[in-house]
């Protein structure tokens, strides 16, 4: 073999695995792309939580994936589409549990949830108020569902009717993160370690009842009757 075919054989084969990094969506890079996206996903969450969407890098989010950062580029377009594709992610768990169990039980979901995977609760805490967040607007319209999907729980009596719908999920959903965005003052308060699995059960347990609570008042209210002498309902 000449040094010329030596050299071009060299040059083909350089340029070879040049054109394979160029293009994410090489057959070798798509053997699993649900288990690609899973990790990128897993690793931006972590990476979120920990520095805020303007402290995060889409380099250390590649490096904690396992794969090269022009692969997020391919899959979701660059950081502000991973963002909003974890935003979509867990409004669609939220609003799953949501339409699937009561009230109470729901609020019990996500006590375990904030526990399991409490890297969404610490990106949701880092967002900087008054900052307009990415898929504002898409998680605008989510919320403002499950207001109402809330509402029509009200009406079945899940809870007391003369409660604001609105600041009876903004209660609930701070209730269930807690333990996690504030583990100091929850562990002050309870005298419990905020982390323990055992804490969890018990303080998942206590929401619960305190939901159940409101439409046992809302039952003891009907019993009672109207008000004596017009005087006003508590």
């Amino acid at each position: 073999m000449t040094r010329e075919e030596t050299t071009s054989g060299k040059s083909e084969a350089a340029s070879s695995r040049q054109q394979r990094r160029r293009h994410p969506d090489d057959p070798g890079r798509q053997r699993d792309p649900v288990g690609t996206r899973r990790a990128i996903l897993v690793a931006a969450g972590a990476e979120f939580g920990a520095h805020g969407f303007d402290g995060a890098r889409v380099v250390r989010i590649a490096e904690a994936a396992g794969v090269s950062h022009q692969l997020i580029t391919y899959y979701f377009g660059g950081k502000r589409g991973l963002y909003e594709a974890l935003s979509e992610q867990w409004l669609e768990e939220t609003m799953r549990v949501s339409r699937t169990h009561t009230f109470t039980e729901a609020v019990r979901r996500y006590v375990h949830w904030a526990h399991e995977d409490p890297a969404w609760v610490h990106t949701l805490t880092r967002e900087e108020p008054g900052k307009r967040p990415p898929a504002e607007d898409e998680r605008a319209a989510e919320l403002f569902q499950h207001v109402e999907e809330l509402r029509e729980r009200q009406e079945r009596g899940e809870f007391r009717g003369g409660l604001d719908v609105g600041a009876v999920a903004l209660v609930f959903f701070a209730a269930s993160i807690a333990p996690v965005a504030l583990p100091w003052i929850a562990r002050e308060l309870t005298q419990q370690d905020p982390a323990s699995p055992e804490f969890v059960d018990h303080y998942a347990e206590q929401v619960g009842r305190i939901i159940s609570a409101l439409a046992e008042a809302t039952e003891a209210a009907q019993d009672e009757g109207p008000p004596v002498n017009g005087e006003p309902e508590d």
